[in-house]
């Protein structure tokens, strides 16, 4: 395709020289202007036409996708749900000084996992870097127990704001219909979030004491991973039923949303941008400057130049367009 870009301009240039060098009669010139403004009515009718079910369709991919990211955003909130249960209360964890407690002090208040784990496995400097320096020479804190803790509690409540409540999202048992941030999600899968979490529990480290949370508590939990997949239906609350929470997340709810997410942000791409660059271009050098060439401008040698450069231009058009038909064709009917 770069190559034949290529060759369209060279051509545009070389029939603009050969055209320039040649003298014509006005009358040339006219009849030029006016084949150029017939033709590229009629290439730019059909370029818009098609263009524009290119657009009806992807809005209809967009939409099919956005639903489908609502489903699955719909699951992270359940589990997002199972979590905040899990660190509701005090006396579920082995040790509250190492978690509860110790992330509840003002000092540690805005420290999250996100920039915990990314200030130990990169380059990255977040903002509370001091915080977690000092959080982590605390004598109460223990790495894995408190590691845990921050991880659940970073997705449920945003760490980074005032607002201590957690969404709305995330109170009773009802669905809600929406989707997550790109940016949220994006972090989320970056640091390797739920595998993360999922290793405490594969370890079965007795960090949590589940017999300890009310009957109440423990249906709710048991009836969100339902809804997250019925196969859980025969599991107790345990570190099992946690691990496989979390590989699922991992291995499918949190990288599926990513990807829905990033689709719907594309935007124009490929052969859409293509199809939309040579349908500007046919417009402004096929339609609009052949019109005001055409009506306005008076100096015979100016018109002669500017037709026969709008003809060379016009002319690496089409021929971009045509020798690149095969592949548009070809990228429309095959499906990968």
């Amino acid at each position: 395709m770069i190559l034949l870009g290529i060759i369209s301009i060279q051509l545009t240039i070389l029939l603009f020289v050969t055209l320039n060098n040649r003298s014509s009669e006005p009358e040339f010139t006219k009849n030029s202007l006016e084949l150029i403004l017939t033709i590229n009515g009629l290439f730019s009718a059909i370029l818009v036409t098609y263009f524009f079910n290119r657009i009806s369709w992807i809005l209809t991919i967009n939409k099919e996708t956005h639903e489908e990211a609502i489903v699955f955003s719909q699951k992270i909130t359940e589990f997002r749900r199972i979590l905040k249960k899990l660190t509701d209360f005090y006396g579920v964890w082995e040790d509250d000084n190492a978690t509860k407690s110790l992330l509840g002090q003002k000092a540690y208040k805005r420290i999250d996992y996100y920039d915990l784990k990314m200030l130990s496995i990169s380059d990255y400097q977040p903002e509370e870097k001091e915080a977690i320096e000092k959080l982590q020479k605390d004598e109460r804190y223990k790495e894995s127990q408190t590691g845990l803790y921050l991880g659940m509690i970073s997705l449920v409540y945003d760490r980074k704001s005032d607002n201590i409540r957690p969404g709305d999202e995330l109170y009773k048992d009802y669905q809600v219909k929406g989707r997550y941030n790109f940016e949220h999600v994006q972090k989320w899968v970056e640091v390797d979030y739920a595998s993360r979490l999922g290793y405490a529990f594969q370890k079965d480290y007795q960090f949590i004491h589940y017999g300890r949370l009310s009957k109440k508590s423990q249906k709710y939990i048991l009836d969100a991973c339902i809804r997250i997949n019925p196969k859980y239906a025969d599991y107790e609350l345990d570190n099992k039923l946690m691990s496989e929470i979390c590989d699922d997340m991992n291995e499918h709810y949190f990288k599926e949303l990513y990807q829905l997410l990033l689709d719907l942000r594309k935007g124009l791409s490929g052969i859409n941008l293509i199809i939309f660059v040579i349908l500007i271009s046919s417009l402004v050098f096929g339609v609009l400057f052949p019109f005001f060439t055409y009506f306005m401008i008076q100096d015979l040698e100016l018109k002669k130049s500017l037709s026969n450069l709008l003809i060379g231009i016009n002319f690496g058009l089409l021929f971009f367009f045509v020798t690149n038909l095969y592949g548009i064709i070809k990228k429309e009917i095959i499906w990968k």
